[in-house]
């Protein structure tokens, strides 16, 4: 058995690019990369039948799938996913899952990480999960900025002078599908117009207050933003913190402490996740 582990990453601006490359393809934007992430084990099999449980239970995964059958053509393994926090929320869990799991896959088959972050953006690309999270984390940065959409050598990620000791997820209620948006060309034209802006402003000035800040400019110009997020904000910056809208997700990061959170909402109300920001390496061990 290999496992891994791999981190996920919250995008606080993102501007969505295609090309005919599908390595082309990606985001411009700027995020956090997470302390949480996702654990992968990966098992073989020997009648070319690929098995996905994620958190526990059987899952299609396309993204996983698509990048195992990328890797290892006709191959089968049992490969189980658990992730610290939820899928579909604006996490990257559904890369951070198909990196975690390609990893693995490339170290049984002889194969570079290199080729398994590559194959694991490419199922991201095709899968129609997120467009800049595989990149992100491949990077290694505490705040990524994906200043060239698409994974290296065609894109490019640079890093923010900053990180947080302290960050809090809030998980507000039912998930936000990526395709939702990336599929709908009018709230596409919307995202990245809004985008444009907000990611020029940040890089001027890539700072703790200016992510923040044009983050929740982003977040309601975009239109991606709801009216429970807007309160959560407001609430958290009556109270002297910052707090944003995680893409895409009915999901909000800040720099209040989990306590503080409870305090404000009540524990209990919403689903909490304490966190920091990190550069830690995507992590790979085999197990007899």
């Amino acid at each position: 058995m290999v496992t891994a582990f791999c981190p996920g990453h919250v995008s606080c601006i993102f501007q969505p690019i295609t090309s005919y490359n599908v390595l082309g393809s990606g985001s411009r934007g700027v995020g956090i990369r997470l302390s949480v992430g996702a654990h992968a084990s990966v098992e073989p099999r020997d009648d070319g039948v690929v098995n996905i449980w994620i958190d526990g239970q059987q899952a299609i995964a396309h993204i996983t799938r698509m990048a195992a059958e990328d890797l290892a053509p006709g191959r089968g393994f049992d490969i189980r996913i658990d992730n610290d926090v939820p899928v579909s929320q604006g996490f990257g869990m559904s890369a951070a899952g198909a990196l975690a799991s390609s990893l693995c896959i490339a170290d049984m088959t002889g194969q570079s990480r290199t080729r398994a972050f590559s194959a694991a953006h490419v199922a991201e690309v095709r899968g129609g999960g997120g467009l800049g999270d595989v990149a992100a984390i491949v990077a290694g940065r505490d705040i990524p900025i994906r200043t060239v959409p698409g994974f290296p050598p065609y894109g490019r990620v640079v890093n923010a002078d900053f990180g947080f000791e302290d960050l809090t997820l809030l998980v507000l209620g039912d998930v936000i599908k990526t395709d939702s948006v990336l599929g709908d060309v009018r709230r596409l034209k919307k995202v990245r117009e809004a985008s444009s802006s907000s990611l020029e402003a940040f890089l001027e000035d890539p700072c703790y207050d200016v992510l923040f800040r044009e983050s929740n400019r982003f977040s309601l110009d975009s239109g991606l933003e709801s009216p429970a997020i807007r309160r959560v904000i407001q609430a958290l910056n009556a109270k002297g913190y910052n707090a944003g809208m995680c893409m895409l997700g009915n999901s909000v990061f800040t720099d209040a402490p989990e306590q503080v959170v409870w305090s404000c909402f009540g524990r209990g109300h919403f689903r909490t996740f304490p966190c920091r920001s990190s550069s830690k390496e995507i992590i790979l061990t085999h197990r007899a």
